[in-house]
């Protein structure tokens, strides 16, 4: 399997910061995206761990519960979130 595809446990929304538009998430790609397009002002040791879990997880380096904790971790902190 393309790791660029790998699933994550649990597809999640999200508000991206600035946007009114609320992007799905489902795949360690779609993550890994959003990660780059975070804003440089909102990045702190949460996203730091969001980056690293996520990279590691394309890498087939980690597994993709963790890398998706620390990605929900990071989104729920931001307040970016859709429940």
């Amino acid at each position: 399997m393309d790791m660029a595809e790998l699933m994550l446990p649990t597809p999640m929304r999200i508000k991206p910061h600035g946007s009114d538009t609320i992007r799905d998430v489902a795949t360690m790609k779609d993550a890994s995206e959003i990660l780059i397009d975070w804003p440089q002002a909102k990045r702190g040791p949460f996203y730091q761990a969001a980056r690293e879990k996520v990279e590691a997880a394309l890498e087939n380096e980690a597994n993709a519960a963790e890398a998706q904790e620390a990605f929900v971790a990071l989104c729920n902190h931001a307040g970016v979130l859709v429940r």
